[in-house]
């Protein structure tokens, strides 16, 4: 009897584990559970920064991101996915650029080819261009350019009677050019594809030029001269041609500079009592004087390489921390140009730029 007793309390004491064994059991168990930040589930982490550095996504994005992100409609909170993970591009530094002064410039939208009445087949070019000192004008068909031992440029017509005599005239604004009759541009000369843009041959090259003047025979622009490249078109029904710019070259000092232009830059530019009666520039188009930002201010800063004028210097200001598209095309903006034009009483200015 004595000896069952002992038996069965030994085999309860068996079965019941004292308080130290439980104590390493329950740590056995806790060291062998995952953990909640082990289990990889976002927000597991207590905090951030916690469990050797791992922070749940989202966490730490810097406030400019996070304003670049509100901006292209993005949430902040999504940032730590793959197609959100670019740098923002820093904006570039304010850069003053170097500005010059052009005596002589050819209003490209004014060339044309006037057919002769009395003769089939022969044309008389005109065309309107401003001269702020005296200058001289040539004009050359079916000509060659060719770069000089001094860097100027030279050009080659096809044939002899290719080259118009150089006209001197004085300084004026809106002054009118006409070909002298005995140089008219006779087509029937020339194979049709003489007359064409083709193996560095252009049809058609007018070069003004400024003159020196004043002491030491300086002249008073660092552009020497500009040349104006264009294409004649093919004769219509009644025998018409037109005349399409092709590009536009200054000369200063021994470097040629082909130029681009500036979209805008003609509403940029106009007389505050000016207006225009476009439906374009009404609503703020490209040829309004108006900032498409802010509508109020006048634009005066370029979107490079698109060329386009449409923002004031204080949008654009806030546009390069915020943005980094044009609000005309959406082209990748590179560079801004800002283009300071001052009005004189002879219709002449003087403009300065800076390049951020």
């Amino acid at each position: 009897m004595g000896a069952s007793s002992s038996s069965n309390r030994n085999q309860r004491n068996a079965g019941v584990p004292s308080d130290a064994q439980a104590a390493a059991a329950a740590a056995a168990a806790a060291s062998a559970a995952p953990s909640p930040a082990a289990s990889g589930y976002p927000g597991a982490q207590a905090y951030p920064g916690q469990g050797q550095g791992r922070e749940y996504p989202g966490q730490r994005i810097p406030m400019p991101q996070v304003q670049q992100f509100f901006l292209e409609g993005m949430r902040p909170e999504m940032g730590h996915m793959g197609n959100l993970a670019r740098t923002m591009a820093q904006p570039a530094q304010m850069q003053r650029t170097f500005t010059i002064r052009n005596d002589v410039n050819l209003k490209k939208n004014t060339l044309k080819l006037v057919k002769d009445e009395s003769e089939p087949g022969v044309y008389h070019l005109t065309f309107t261009f401003d001269a702020a000192s005296d200058c001289t004008i040539r004009v050359y068909y079916a000509a060659t350019e060719k770069m000089s031992a001094d860097g100027t440029l030279t050009f080659t017509p096809l044939k002899e009677s290719g080259a118009h005599p150089v006209e001197t005239r004085s300084k004026d604004l809106n002054q009118t050019f006409r070909t002298q009759a005995s140089h008219r541009l006779d087509t029937r000369l020339y194979k049709p594809e003489e007359l064409a843009l083709a193996n560095g041959r252009y049809p058609l090259i007018v070069c003004l030029e400024a003159t020196p003047n004043g002491t030491g025979g300086q002249a008073k622009s660092a552009v020497q001269s500009q040349t104006t490249f264009a294409k004649i078109g093919a004769a219509d029904g009644e025998g018409e041609r037109t005349v399409s710019p092709l590009k536009q070259k200054i000369q200063v000092g021994s470097t040629s500079y082909e130029l681009q232009e500036i979209y805008g830059i003609d509403g940029a530019t106009a007389s505050s009592g000016e207006t225009t009666n476009s439906a374009e520039g009404a609503e703020g188009g490209e040829n309004s004087r108006e900032c498409v930002i802010c509508m109020t201010e006048p634009r005066d800063t370029t979107v490079l390489p698109c060329r386009h004028m449409c923002m004031c210097s204080e949008c654009a200001k806030v546009l390069r921390m915020q943005s980094e598209k044009c609000p005309i095309c959406r082209t990748p903006i590179e560079q801004l140009l800002q283009i300071k034009i001052s009005k004189q009483g002879d219709g002449g200015g003087e403009s300065e730029s800076t390049l951020a």
